[in-house]
């Protein structure tokens, strides 16, 4: 993933995902780095994780941690990344 691509996805986790502006070099450079799975602090707790899988971004949290806002967020954040993706291909 270019660094482009890692910026443009973080600001979708920012959006949607509560994701803190601070962990921005953090996930640029793991995601650059070839990294494929990513634990991130924001509105989907400790456990929200970001998935590099080769069709697809998307993101999720701990099952025991979803509440009926955090299933949303989780929907709405795919959906965005889906977006992205199809858009920067």
């Amino acid at each position: 993933m270019t660094p482009e691509q890692a910026n443009a996805v973080f600001d979708v986790l920012v959006a949607h995902a509560g994701v803190y502006e601070e962990q921005r070099d953090e996930l640029v450079y793991h995601l650059t780095h070839g990294c494929e799975e990513f634990r991130f602090m924001g509105s989907l707790g400790f456990g929200g994780k970001l998935y590099v899988e080769p069709r697809r971004w998307r993101v999720s949290c701990y099952r025991e941690d979803e509440t009926p806002e955090r299933v949303e967020a989780i929907r709405v954040t795919n959906e965005a990344l889906v977006g992205l993706r199809e858009l920067l291909e």
